[in-house]
């Protein structure tokens, strides 16, 4: 779009604070950016709208929005108006689109693709997170196109299984395109920039608040075809993006738990209420085969497998030779400070010192023995080690830190 009216855009996102119900308020009862610089409206009623940001409208200050489209064009980030055809048009069609998008990542036009959301909550079982990353995996195989908000726990792993296939996926960020949060994604970021695209309404540089993180969930629901709840509580976070589906009227499907569990209250009571149980992901694209066929045709032809591994581990021998003979090798405790263990669970921070004290790979039975955790309790903490990038896993059931 031409740059004078992506300005005003801009111009008008700053005035507003960014804030997506003010601007949408502009929109829809003042006419937008361009007639709210040129003063079209009264001033009563741009005041009666604008409010205190009534003041800072009046100014016509250019800087900030000149700023932010500089700093876009430095950091190599996309911006995409709602008038653009690239703009997707699910999002457009919701009652308060963004009026720009900032991308980051592949130049991929979500209307080309079937998007499917895949949301849960940051804390889960290990069995759910395999579980949501085959899934994701599989149906990225068959061609959707995984969106979720690359946090932590089952955002994470539906990222993850989507990447693991080759497939594309989008991360909608609560904060700037180029805030990685939370930290520990910062591999997952990189890998989701070579494969994906990352979103958001927010400029470059602004982190999360808590309600971004509310606003974000709209987007997540607005993009997708189909929202996938993979776990979550009533109250939680990922309720709110429920509730969006649930409002722009897209499929909703959840995957069913123990009564018991009150980490699968939300996909029980949605199932209860008519949300499509999900065990398999055929459960799900059987849904849109017949409806959305070119669009997953053109899914499948966007994978790209990632190569495997150009020094694939074949045993523990083999490990623990190269680390000890690779001079100035770090010490336990050289390894130890690399890591935050305040922010590992207690199993997880005692696996984590057990391998810094080891030497190359170590067998998921030498864990359980060396740290005497029940063998669930390891098997559940590797894999959420794993999902935060701190360690790997080879062949052979071996293990080594990142």
């Amino acid at each position: 779009m031409e740059r004078d009216k992506l300005l005003k855009s801009l111009w008008l996102s700053c005035v507003c604070g960014h804030r997506p119900s003010i601007i949408q308020k502009c929109v829809t009862e003042l006419g937008g950016a361009e007639a709210v610089f040129d003063g079209e409206p009264g001033p009563r009623e741009a005041e009666r709208v604008l409010g205190a940001a009534y003041v800072a409208a009046e100014q016509k200050d250019l800087s900030g929005a000149e700023r932010i489209m500089r700093d876009c064009e430095d950091k190599g980030m996309r911006l995409v108006h709602i008038s653009d055809d690239n703009y997707p048009d699910l999002l457009r069609n919701t009652p308060a689109p963004p009026q720009i998008l900032y991308a980051a990542g592949l130049d991929i036009n979500l209307n080309d693709y079937l998007t499917v959301a895949v949301v849960g909550s940051r804390e889960a079982s290990g069995d759910k997170l395999r579980f949501t990353r085959k899934l994701c995996g599989d149906m990225a195989d068959s061609g959707a196109v995984i969106v979720s908000g690359m946090a932590r726990g089952l955002d994470t792993a539906a990222h993850l299984g989507a990447l693991d296939a080759g497939g594309l996926t989008v991360a909608v960020l609560a904060g700037g395109v180029d805030v990685i949060y939370p930290a520990s994604n910062r591999e997952l970021y990189a890998r989701i920039l070579k494969r994906g695209m990352i979103i958001s309404e927010q400029p470059p540089g602004v982190k999360g608040r808590d309600y971004f993180y509310q606003e974000r969930n709209r987007i997540i629901a607005g993009v997708s075809s189909g929202v996938l709840i993979s776990g979550g509580g009533d109250h939680s976070g990922t309720a709110i993006t429920a509730k969006y589906a649930q409002m722009y009227d897209r499929d909703i499907f959840a995957v069913p738990g123990s009564p018991t569990d009150k980490g699968a209250a939300l996909p029980n009571g949605l199932i209860r209420d008519g949300a499509a149980a999900v065990l398999e992901y055929d459960d799900i694209i059987s849904e849109y085969a017949d409806r959305f066929g070119a669009l997953l045709d053109n899914g499948v032809t966007a994978i790209v497998k990632p190569p495997k591994d150009k020094n694939p581990v074949t045993s523990e021998h083999e490990v623990k030779e190269t680390s000890e003979n690779k001079p100035g090798a770090e010490t336990a405790e050289d390894k130890m400070r690399r890591f935050d263990f305040s922010k590992f669970g207690p199993n997880e921070a005692k696996i984590v010192k057990y391998m810094c004290k080891s030497d190359g790979a170590v067998h998921i039975d030498e864990i359980i023995r060396n740290t005497e955790l029940k063998t669930s309790d390891v098997n559940s903490s590797v894999v959420l080690l794993q999902l935060k990038g701190i360690i790997r896993q080879h062949a052979g059931n071996l293990y080594t830190l990142e």
